[in-house]
């Protein structure tokens, strides 16, 4: 445990979970600040797991009873910014990170979820930017959205503040697969095994390789994915892999 996450190691897989149920898994410093420490060193963890406690909500955002609080406006600005070093450290990290949304995701817990490599979300979760009913504007949110959705499915997200269910949040792009909500944590708990299982220096490498070639033009993208394909053909892993599927059996992956 650290601050209001619980940190627990599950196989190959490291689950962090937002354990405030009873503030609706609200994030918080302490929240932020104890992903943003595990994340920054997964240690031999395969997958990283971010979730939230009990079955109803995912995360709501931000803590609205903290930022009522007694409290500096600057004081406030820089714990955002703890938001943004973990966005951002979910994309330097070496392995998947995965959200697991079983229920009501919200206003920063929406950027929570865009944030991490994909989006497993319940067929009975739900999602929705309500900022602009209190007089606020998801901000930070909207630097990840546009990159996911429509600039007009995004604007009418935000304008509205209406949720969406989980199948219309797949087709708009926030989520990666939706998951019947029975037997959701089995199902869920087989993908994670799934992932755990791939060539981890592949993950690494092409993990790396796609989020920066998002931010670059496509001459120097495609002069990039070439760098790193011959960079992967070099390795252990690799030569591993063709002849495993040669002698047709599993392959041993040695991350090398």
């Amino acid at each position: 445990m650290s601050g209001d996450v619980a940190i627990r190691r599950d196989g190959a897989a490291l689950w962090l979970t937002i354990d405030r149920a009873d503030k609706r898994n609200a994030l918080s410093a302490q929240v932020l600040g104890g992903m943003l420490a595990a994340v920054r060193d997964v240690g031999d963890a395969r997958v990283v797991v971010i979730a939230g406690a009990g079955e109803r909500v995912f995360c709501s955002g931000a803590d609205l009873a903290v930022m009522a609080a007694d409290a500096t406006g600057l004081e406030h600005h820089e714990a955002r910014g703890l938001l943004r070093e973990l966005l951002l450290a979910f994309r330097g990290c070496p392995v998947p990170v995965v959200a697991r949304v079983q229920g009501l995701c919200l206003a920063g817990g929406v950027g929570l979820a865009l944030g991490c490599d994909l989006v497993v979300a319940s067929s009975a979760a739900a999602f929705g930017l309500p900022e602009v009913n209190l007089g606020l504007w998801p901000f930070m949110v909207s630097a990840l959205l546009g990159r996911h959705v429509g600039p007009k499915q995004a604007m009418d997200l935000m304008l509205s503040g209406e949720r969406v269910d989980a199948d219309t949040a797949l087709r708009l792009g926030l989520v990666s697969r939706v998951l019947p909500a029975a037997g959701f944590a089995e199902e869920f708990a087989g993908l994670v095994e799934r992932l755990s299982g791939q060539a981890p220096l592949a993950v690494r490498l092409g993990k790396a390789a796609f989020w920066a070639a998002l931010d670059a033009s496509m001459p120097a993208a495609l002069e990039a994915m070439q760098a790193q394909l011959s960079l992967l053909t070099t390795t252990q892993d690799a030569a591993e892999g063709v002849a495993a599927f040669f002698e047709k059996r599993p392959p041993r992956w040695t991350g090398r």
